[in-house]
């Protein structure tokens, strides 16, 4: 069999190999892509992008995701498979741009295809691609503007594709300091220079006019220049304190997803030191660098499996097969180079081994799709509650997604902020989580305030908030109830105005008053 032979079919069973990862892994949409969804579903229907009808509040962080649901929504296909499928087709295209990637930094054919195949078993980053959210699409997008970039392609679209990228993730307006950054440097004489200063100004003009564009329609429709999730989750207005905190706790998210991907970040060390004059290798990872100021300023993030940096795995493949295609190469090499190549290779699948090892594997092949036990707990109370809901109640709850898309016809009130401009503007920070005014949930008076043990949001928090008075309107209760909710509790307030009509929700069910509790 000759070479080109040889690596048609590597590269066919490397293809394969995402499909079979996928039918070990037990697949979770994320409670936040219901938030998504409900918006698409929302512009679908002609009521604008909106969570509750009539109130401009964006509390999804990715347009071009929600868009793009939008679009689905409105061929009346079932979003939540379709989001799946899309965000899984997306990380493998994102695969494929890895691959031309590591060629562009110049690594062997045989060695891209090692490091996309270990990224095609990855099962960490096809968890983050197929839980319903951007995770698929923006790996995609950063990977293919690397590429385009190091590739020197055409600057108009690699601005289209960065105004692509903020549309996808805000934060991702950092990579066009970078890319304009890239163009600039490494460039001799005065035709060069000229050269390079035409193509970071085109590139930036490119992204800009998209950026612009967008922000002045978030504007005109939101009446703010990001959405209301990034300004929740924000700890820029909590304080010097918050933020030194939160810069620890994002330090210590980085440090612990860089040892959970240990050959990917030992691959890329390694070809710094084998590649130290390589301009494109140290722009890869200035990629990667670029989310870290978002990671620092929120403090990581609360979603499993390192979302906002396992999108970058496909980035870090490409400075792993340059790493691999010099082990290779001196494989062929006795003497020393072969033992140095050994013990690199040794180490790396070593590392390998470990990080494959820390995804949720299942023992049975077949694709198994589930909630998190807190989703499920929501998804519960919410088919309870939707048959005494009036048409002018507001329900309230934590987790607003998979609750507010069963609840589809009410009014759904976010005590956390993503969705409420008020919360987010005004209220007490939480690490992660969001931001509550506990006045305004108050004040905002909800029918019903569902709860679970362990939030963030607590009844004694509530009481401090309030001075006791939500106490006094509510009743609240523990319930109990077995499954889907095991080892979780919820807590469940009722309106006392409104206690007759949806104390009903609750018969049957294993519950005990809060002040019990």
């Amino acid at each position: 069999m000759t070479d080109g032979r040889a690596l048609r079919l590597l590269g066919a069973s490397v293809a394969a190999l995402p499909f079979l990862t996928l039918l070990f892994l037990p697949i979770r949409t994320i409670d936040d892509a219901f938030i998504t969804f409900r918006y698409a579903r929302h512009l679908a229907d002609g009521n604008g992008l909106v969570f509750n009808l009539g109130e401009r509040v964006e509390g999804v962080t990715s347009l071009s995701w929600t868009l793009l649901l939008a679009f689905v929504e409105t061929l009346r296909l079932p979003v939540e498979p379709a989001a799946f499928v899309l965000g899984v087709s997306f990380a493998l295209l994102a695969s494929r741009e890895a691959y031309l990637l590591g060629r562009g930094l110049g690594a062997s054919p045989a060695a891209c295809l090692a490091a996309v195949a270990l990224v095609a078993v990855h099962g960490r980053f096809w968890l983050v691609a197929a839980n319903g959210l951007e995770g698929g699409l923006f790996a995609f997008l950063v990977v293919l503007v690397t590429r385009k970039t190091v590739e020197e392609a055409d600057t108009r679209l690699i601005g289209a594709l960065l105004g692509l990228l903020f549309m996808t993730r805000p934060e991702s307006l950092v990579l066009l300091l970078i890319v304009a950054g890239y163009q600039l440097l490494g460039t001799s004489g005065p035709a060069g220079r000229t050269e390079a200063r035409t193509r970071a100004v085109t590139i930036s003009a490119a992204a800009l006019a998209v950026v612009g564009a967008v922000t002045i329609w978030r504007l005109g429709y939101y009446g703010a220049l990001l959405p209301n999730s990034v300004a929740a989750k924000s700890a820029v207005s909590a304080g010097t304190e918050t933020l030194l905190a939160n810069l620890v706790s994002g330090l210590s998210y980085t440090v612990r997803f860089e040892i959970a991907h240990a050959p990917l970040i030992l691959g890329a060390a390694i070809a710094l030191v084998l590649r130290p004059a390589n301009r494109a290798l140290w722009f890869c990872l200035l990629v990667v660098v670029s989310e870290l100021p978002a990671v620092f300023v929120n403090g990581g993030d609360w979603m499993p499996h390192y979302r906002l940096l396992m999108v970058f795995v496909p980035v870090l493949a490409a400075p792993l097969a340059l790493c691999l295609s010099r082990a290779f190469e001196d494989w062929d090499t006795p003497g020393s180079a072969r033992r140095r190549s050994a013990w690199v290779l040794a180490v790396l699948a070593v590392s390998a081994v470990f990080m494959l090892s820390r995804s949720p594997w299942q023992t049975t092949p077949g694709p198994r799709f589930t909630f998190h036990p807190i989703t499920s707990c929501y998804q519960f109370m919410a088919t309870r509650l939707k048959p005494h809901l009036a048409p002018d109640d507001i329900a309230a709850a934590e987790a607003v997604g998979l609750f507010g898309w069963i609840l589809d016809e009410t009014t759904i009130h976010d005590p956390l902020g993503l969705t409420s401009a008020h919360h987010a503007r005004h209220g007490e920070y939480h690490l992660n989580w969001g931001k509550t005014d506990y006045d305004h949930l108050h004040q905002v008076r909800p029918a019903v305030l569902v709860l679970h043990e362990g939030s963030v949001v607590t009844p004694e928090m509530i009481d401090r908030g309030t001075d006791g008075r939500f106490a006094r309107d509510y009743s609240a209760w523990y319930v109990n109830q077995q499954p889907p909710c095991v080892p979780y509790r919820l807590i469940v307030y009722i309106d006392n105005e409104r206690l007759e009509r949806l104390r009903p929700a609750l018969t049957g069910l294993v519950i005990e008053p809060l002040a019990d509790g």
